[in-house]
C-alpha cells in the first residue's frame, strides 16, 4: 500500500484483536503515523482475548484459543511484533518455537466413566458419511439459514466424530449448517489428527499475554492513542453522492459525559460489531456467576446502526436467542500439582501437551484443557492452571443436579472430578483449588443460523469512510470464532478504505487443496 493521505486520522471503535490488527495494518502497510490513530474502547483492550488474576485469588479467562498453520494472516501480522519476553523474537517465532517445545498429542481426547475411549473410531455409518461429504460439496447458497440438525439423521449426533468436532469448535445442532460446512472445508487438514489434535498450535502464555500485550506495546511505541473508558453509542452520517454517505460524528461518552468526535473529510472509521464475550459475569468457589446486568454497548451500537440502514446487517439474528448462545467456562488454579498429576497419568502426557479432554456422556457437555505452566506471564513455579467449558447451559449435571449457570466453582469441580471417577478423593482434590466460573451469554452467537444480509460486508457499499470488523461481518469462505477471521476483517477494512484492494490475499478454500481433501476423505470413509 502507498502512503496514506496527509492529516488523515483513523478512529477505531472497540479494542479487540480486530481493531488492534487494523491499527497495525494502518501503520505498517498504510504508513499512517501512530499519532493519527485513535482506539476507542469501553472496557479493556484485547476484547475477547482476556486473562487476569493472581495465584492467591485465582486466575481466570473467559475463553481459550487454538491456532494452526492455516492461520496465515495471524502469523504474518505477528511476525513483525516483538514477543512479550524477548524483543529480538517475534510473536510468531516464539509461538512456533513453543509448539516444537510442547506439541499437543491428545491420548485421552475422550473419557467416559474415568476410562479413555478410542477416539480414532469415529462411529460413522454409511448414511452419516454420505450426509457429511454431501454437506461439504453442497453450495453454501443452497443451505440458506438451515440448521445443522436438518442435514443429518439423529444417530449422527451420537457419533464420536460429532462429539470430537462439536467439543473442539463449539457447535450445537441448532447452529448454522452453512457455518459447519465452512469449518469442514477450512479444517480439512485437521481430519487425520482430529483424535490427537497434533496439528493444533498454542501460544506460550494465554492469548492476552502472548498476543494482545505485545501488540499493544508495539502500538503504544508508535504513538497510537488508546482511549479506554470511551463508550461509543452511535454514528452520525452526512450524504455524499447518490446513495452513499460518510460518518461525520462519532457519538460517545466518557464517565457519563459527552465525548463526541467530529470526523473530518478523509478520516476513517472502523467499527467492531457485536461481542461474543459481552455481558459476561464471574462467580467464585462459593457463588455462581450472577445474571447479566445490562446489554453491552457493542450490541446496542450495532442495533442502532442497523436501524439506520439495512446494509449494516441484522444483529438480532445473533444476539436474539441467549438461551441458545450462552456458555459457562471455568478457570481452575491449584497451589500444588496433585490434580494436574492425576490428569497427566490419565492421558499419559505432560501438562499442556494432552490437548482437549472431553467427558463423554456429560450432560453439561464438559471439555477441559490443562495448560503448560506458566499459562500466565509471572505465574509462580508450582502453581497449576487449567480451563474448561460446558456446551449445554440448560441441562442439569449428572452428579450435581443443577444447570451449569446455577453452579459455583466447587460444584463445577465436583461434577468434573466425579466424571473422572475421583469421587472418593473429592475433599482432598477440592482443597486448595480455586475455580472461577464465567457465564457468557453470546459465546456461540456467531454460529447462529443466518441469511444473506444478516452479516454486513466489511466495507458497506453505501458508505465512503466506514468499515466493520470482527466476528459479525461477512467474509466469504472464512470461518468465524477464530482470531484469523478478525485479522482478515481488519486487513480487508484497511486495504479497501485506502483504495488498495489488490493487497487483499484470497481466502483459503478447502476444495482447492486436493491433498487435504483426499486425506480427509480417507479418514471419513475408513
Amino acid at each position: 500500500m502507498s502512503p496514506s493521505t496527509p492529516q488523515r486520522k483513523a478512529y477505531l471503535v472497540g479494542g479487540g484483536i480486530a481493531t488492534l490488527a487494523a491499527a497495525v495494518y494502518l501503520i505498517r502497510d498504510g504508513e499512517m503515523p501512530g499519532a493519527d490513530i485513535h482506539i476507542l474502547e469501553e472496557a479493556q483492550l484485547g476484547g475477547s482475548l482476556d486473562a487476569a488474576g493472581s495465584p492467591e485469588a485465582g486466575y481466570s479467562m473467559r475463553g481459550s484459543r487454538m491456532y494452526g498453520a492455516a492461520y496465515m494472516l495471524m502469523y504474518q501480522l505477528l511476525s513483525s511484533i516483538p514477543s512479550l519476553d524477548d524483543p529480538a523474537t517475534s510473536v510468531t517465532d516464539d509461538t512456533l518455537a513453543f509448539w516444537q517445545q510442547a506439541p499437543w498429542n491428545a491420548t485421552a481426547r475422550l473419557v467416559e466413566h474415568g476410562q479413555v475411549v478410542d477416539a480414532a473410531d469415529f462411529g460413522l455409518s454409511n448414511k452419516d458419511r454420505v450426509d457429511l461429504v454431501g454437506l461439504m460439496f453442497r453450495p453454501e447458497g443452497v443451505l440458506g439459514d438451515q440448521r445443522i440438525e436438518q442435514c443429518f439423521d439423529a444417530p449422527f449426533f451420537e457419533t464420536n466424530f460429532w462429539l470430537l468436532w462439536r467439543s473442539m469448535f463449539g457447535f450445537e445442532i441448532w447452529h448454522s449448517a452453512a457455518e459447519l460446512r465452512r469449518y469442514l472445508l477450512r479444517f480439512l487438514r485437521l481430519f487425520p489428527d482430529l483424535p490427537t489434535m497434533k496439528i493444533v498450535q498454542s501460544t506460550r502464555y494465554n492469548a492476552r499475554d502472548s498476543i494482545v500485550q505485545p501488540i499493544v506495546r508495539w502500538l503504544e511505541a508508535q504513538g497510537v492513542h488508546m482511549d479506554v473508558g470511551v463508550s461509543v453509542t452511535d454514528l452520525d452520517f452526512a450524504p455524499i453522492t447518490g446513495h452513499r454517505k460518510a460518518v461525520r460524528r462519532i457519538v460517545a461518552t466518557r464517565g457519563g459525559r459527552n465525548a463526541d468526535i467530529e470526523v473530518a473529510k478523509g478520516d476513517l472509521v472502523i467499527v467492531t460489531l457485536g461481542s461474543m464475550t459481552a455481558d459476561a459475569s464471574c462467580g467464585d468457589m462459593h457463588r455462581p456467576p450472577p445474571p447479566p446486568a445490562h446489554r453491552s454497548g457493542a450490541w446496542a451500537l450495532w442495533q442502532r446502526l442497523a436501524g439506520k440502514d439495512p446494509a449494516f446487517g441484522r444483529p438480532q439474528a445473533f444476539c436474539g436467542d441467549v438461551g441458545r448462545t450462552r456458555w459457562v467456562t471455568f478457570t481452575v488454579t491449584h497451589a500444588d500439582d496433585r490434580v494436574v498429576r492425576k490428569m497427566e497419568r490419565l492421558g499419559g502426557r505432560p501438562a499442556g501437551e494432552g490437548g482437549l479432554v472431553t467427558l463423554k456422556g456429560s450432560g453439561w457437555g464438559l471439555t477441559f484443557h490443562v495448560f503448560h505452566p506458566p499459562a500466565y506471564a509471572g505465574q509462580p513455579d508450582g502453581t497449576q492452571v487449567w480451563w474448561g467449558y460446558g456446551l449445554f447451559a440448560d441441562r442439569p449435571g449428572d452428579f450435581v443436579p443443577k444447570t451449569m449457570p446455577a453452579c459455583n466453582g466447587r460444584e463445577i469441580l465436583t461434577e468434573v472430578f466425579s466424571h473422572l471417577g475421583w469421587q472418593d478423593e473429592l475433599p482432598a482434590l477440592l482443597e486448595g483449588a480455586t475455580c472461577i466460573p464465567c457465564l457468557l451469554p453470546y459465546t456461540t452467537s456467531q454460529f447462529m443460523p443466518r441469511s444473506p444480509g444478516d452479516r454486513p460486508p466489511v466495507v458497506p457499499p453505501v458508505t465512503t469512510n466506514l468499515a466493520f470488523v470482527g466476528q459479525y461481518c461477512e467474509i466469504p469462505d472464512n470461518v468465524v470464532y477464530t482470531v484469523e477471521y478478525s485479522i482478515q476483517s481488519a486487513l480487508i477494512a484497511v486495504a479497501t478504505l485506502l483504495g488498495h484492494e489488490e493487497a487483499i490475499p484470497p481466502t483459503y478454500r478447502g476444495l482447492e487443496h486436493p491433498n487435504a481433501l483426499v486425506g480427509a476423505m480417507k479418514v471419513i470413509l475408513r
